[in-house]
């Protein structure tokens, strides 16, 4: 029997990713959660995921904010239109969460103020806008009845990672150098998109009907943001996978400049 020294394994300091959690009402209480497919896609791309749960408690959500090398926000439920200065138009809105707005506001803004690696993924998308001043579509269906395109079109299938549309992006862009590719299929599981878009960032990818599909941040060290789930794909889909490995690269670069300049202090 190996003892527990012999278990222990190598220490090997990997960048940390901070994964915004979901929370959730059941009939066993709240729970906090993210889908083992980001936790997987982070794990599989070189990086050590750390859940950051929607408390709302801004001291807690800071002390963790400062253990990570970079931020993943993920999708989940509808931002409340109020923190971008409108009101319910009576469109569906989906499971409105205070605390998750709240957490994951805060989180954003500390990290474009800090300039950290991040990357927005559906709702994370939206959250990083809305953190940068954008606004949104509060329902797509509603808001652009003359869409063709079904971006709910992953959403009821039961298969996450079933293909719905094409995806067009800036042949310029970083993301079209991290990608590989200019043009491909994505899932779409979104009821709600970009609608004026943030300071700073800028629109990189569309969907047929001209929804913002991609953005980046120009002016960032590294931030990009994409409106289908890449996590759900990564194992198939390379431009996935080189989504989630530069992602984990960009934090591995700020977490090695970083202890540099702690080191030269």
């Amino acid at each position: 029997m190996r003892s527990f020294e012999e278990n222990r394994p190598r220490e090997v300091r990997r960048p940390v990713i901070g994964i915004t959690g979901d929370v959730m009402e059941s009939s066993t209480g709240t729970r906090h959660a993210v889908r083992d497919s980001y936790v997987s896609a982070i794990v599989n791309a070189g990086g050590i995921p750390l859940l950051i749960p929607a408390t709302g408690n801004l001291e807690v959500t800071y002390s963790l904010y400062r253990l990570a090398d970079g931020l993943l926000f993920t999708g989940g439920n509808d931002i409340d239109p109020s923190v971008y200065g409108e009101q319910l138009d009576g469109t569906e809105v989906l499971g409105i969460s205070e605390n998750r707005d709240i957490t994951e506001l805060q989180l954003a803004r500390w990290a474009l103020s800090d300039d950290w690696p991040v990357l927005g993924i559906c709702r994370g998308q939206q959250l990083l806008n809305v953190a940068a001043g954008g606004t949104l579509y509060q329902d797509i269906p509603a808001d652009l009845p003359q869409s063709e395109v079904d971006h709910r079109g992953s959403t009821y299938t039961g298969d996450r990672g079933l293909y719905s549309h094409e995806v067009k992006i800036e042949p310029s862009c970083g993301l079209a150098g991290i990608f590989g590719e200019t043009a491909f299929m994505v899932n779409s599981l979104h009821h709600q998109g970009v609608k004026r878009v943030g300071d700073g960032l800028k629109v990189v990818g569309v969907a047929p009907d001209g929804m913002a599909e991609a953005l980046e941040g120009p002016g960032h060290r590294w931030l990009y943001t994409v409106q289908w789930h890449p996590e759900e794909l990564w194992r198939k889909q390379s431009a996935a996978t080189n989504l989630f490995k530069a992602f984990v690269e960009a934090a591995a670069s700020y977490l090695y400049q970083r202890e540099n300049a702690a080191v030269a202090v």
